[in-house]
């Protein structure tokens, strides 16, 4: 089935504007498509295309989704100190895919390109060299404290379609921080019971019922 990002992203926009205006007040013009060429030159790896499209929309979506958005110009950044660490940390022992075979299982893997980010140093992005059980551009958990790997869709469309539907059924809540400089909004989606998951042992505890995200 055909996703038609343009029409995803005026949805969560709309839904953004009527119950997070903070979130929505925050959104960022979108990225080149120089920008986004010059990442695929300087990672090696073809962008997906729902990848290019979610950046071309906005470069920053800032708190729309449960973690912080990677704003384009940080994602070479933050792909560049795992590129000066991956010489360093060949580590692949006590690393674990979920489903099995699908992630590559270690710690490094230059074919990660993050887009969500807990500033701890653990991202949610996509997939461009998975397992020999996974698919190129599928969305996954990696970072310096995920040793269980998560696939949390077969690709960017199907994250961005299950978390859009989330949205759009109630089955998230919306509160307020007091974080410098001002109050911040923050999204957190319902696990099965429908209690707002707001804290996490694993970055997929955050997006319940998603692909192999563990059940709570």
């Amino acid at each position: 089935m055909t996703v038609d990002l343009t029409q995803m992203f005026e949805r969560l926009e709309h839904w953004l504007a009527a119950h997070a205006p903070r979130i929505h007040a925050e959104l960022e013009a979108g990225a080149s498509d120089a920008d986004l060429d010059a990442l695929e030159v300087a990672t090696g790896h073809r962008l997906p295309a729902a990848y290019r499209a979610l950046y071309r929309r906005h470069q920053d979506w800032g708190q729309t989704f449960p973690l912080d958005h990677v704003p384009l110009g940080h994602v070479l950044h933050e792909w560049l100190v795992w590129q000066q660490l991956e010489a360093e940390f060949q580590e692949m022992q006590d690393h674990t895919s979920h489903p099995a075979g699908a992630i590559t299982p270690q710690y490094i893997n230059l074919g990660w390109i993050p887009f969500l980010k807990d500033w701890g140093g653990n991202s949610v992005g996509i997939d461009l060299a998975p397992g020999p059980g996974g698919v190129s551009g599928q969305v996954i958990t990696f970072g310096r404290d995920e040793r269980d790997k998560y696939v949390l869709a077969s690709s960017l469309e199907d994250f961005l379609q299950e978390y859009l539907c989330r949205l759009e059924t109630e089955r998230v809540t919306s509160s307020l921080s007091d974080e410098p400089p001002g109050q911040a909004e923050h999204l957190a989606l319902h696990d099965a019971s429908g209690q707002p998951v707001d804290t996490y042992r694993t970055l997929a505890d955050l997006f319940p019922g998603f692909g192999a995200s563990p059940r709570r």
